[in-house]
């Protein structure tokens, strides 16, 4: 357990006003932000993910007015990323509360601590109680060490770290058999059945302990007092969502066809649209995780280009992902049954899964 108190009675009593305050709030899985919601702009905290629901702080750090904001400064995809910032008596603690944890769990982050300015972030669950706050089953990504690691039921090292640069960190947690998979910078797991604390127990400091606090953390500890009083770490495209669970989405083939007819001798590509809705959205779609019917998304030019694309397909108001793949390549065994099957996964990680009727007609 990676565990510190704050001894300042200022920064406790706002941290509690602040999180008492929110305490009713509960996040829905999947959670995916990339802080660049157009109305989150910077210097100010995340907007919520929606109406209700949203980031909250636990425990306050530094700065007093702008502990945790949206930053410019830096960010490993799009514009913005959320800085935290610390000081050596107070550790700077964001998170979402979630309304469920389930058996099989999984978590992802972009971390990047300030060169000059940061020494270690972490990403994972936390909780408070008094004077003394607690993080678990988490990544602990140290500038200062030059190494990332996992702090479950033991602490387990993960890989390397260069201070200043982005690492993305992912943990799939499989709370039935209290074992962890851990995955850094790779798109296969680095270590596998790591032991992982339980979702409740009981800790000597804190009490009962329930993990559903789900955050980012620029820690309070003065290990490395050349770096001063500022600890300034940077998060980005975090999300969480269940691992066992398999999004279900609306796509069409050939939309606007009917009906859905290939010809699988054709030289040319198929469009396969996949809808978005209020709780899905289509533009977090990796294109490089898809296959509709054994196939890849088709690629152009000398690059290698992708060929997928975001408009609003359907009229809705939101914005579908609509991709092209190669026909040739289409596994004949996977439409014989007059429907074909989509997957794929988002950048945050959710897989998703969507069909749509076929239909196989002759070269003449």
């Amino acid at each position: 357990m990676d565990r510190g108190g704050s001894k300042s009675l200022g920064f406790l009593l706002l941290a509690l006003a602040i999180a008492l305050g929110g305490s009713a709030w509960c996040q829905p899985l999947p959670v995916y932000d990339d802080f660049e919601t157009p109305v989150a702009l910077p210097g100010t905290y995340p907007y919520p993910l929606d109406a209700e629901n949203g980031w909250l702080t636990l425990s306050v750090g530094t700065d007093w007015g702008a502990p945790a904001y949206l930053s410019s400064a830096a960010a490993f995809s799009g514009e913005q990323s959320f800085r935290l910032n610390s000081v050596p008596w107070a550790r700077q603690m964001d998170y979402l509360r979630l309304d469920d944890v389930p058996d099989k769990l999984s978590y992802q982050a972009s971390v990047c601590v300030d060169p000059k300015l940061g020494w270690v972030g972490l990403v994972g669950f936390m909780a408070r109680n008094g004077y003394y706050t607690g993080v678990w089953n988490h990544f602990r990504i140290d500038a200062g060490h030059g190494e990332v690691s996992f702090w479950g039921t033991d602490v387990v090292r993960v890989g390397d770290y260069t201070p200043g640069t982005w690492c993305t960190v992912r943990a799939e947690l499989d709370f039935t058999n209290g074992t962890a998979a851990l995955w850094l910078n790779s798109d296969e797991p680095v270590l596998e059945n790591v032991p992982i604390n339980p979702k409740e127990f009981d800790d000597p400091c804190l009490g009962h302990v329930v993990l559903n606090q789900w955050g980012v953390v620029a820690t309070d500890y003065l290990e490395y007092p050349s770096v001063g009083f500022s600890n300034v770490a940077y998060f980005d495209d975090v999300a969480v969502w269940e691992s066992s669970t398999t999004l279900e989405v609306d796509i069409s083939i050939t939309p606007g066809g009917n009906p859905n007819s290939v010809n699988l001798k054709s030289k040319g590509v198929l469009p396969v649209a996949v809808f978005g809705t209020e709780s899905f959205d289509a533009t977090e779609i990796d294109p490089a995780t898809v296959t509709f019917a054994g196939a890849a998304v088709a690629v152009k030019g000398k690059h290698d280009k992708l060929m997928a694309h975001v408009e609003d397909i359907d009229g809705d108001g939101l914005l579908d992902m609509l991709l092209q793949f190669p026909v040739q390549e289409l596994d004949p065994a996977q439409v014989q049954d007059g429907f074909a099957v989509l997957t794929g996964a988002t950048y945050g990680g959710a897989a998703f899964e969507g069909s749509d009727v076929i239909v196989i007609r002759p070269r003449h």
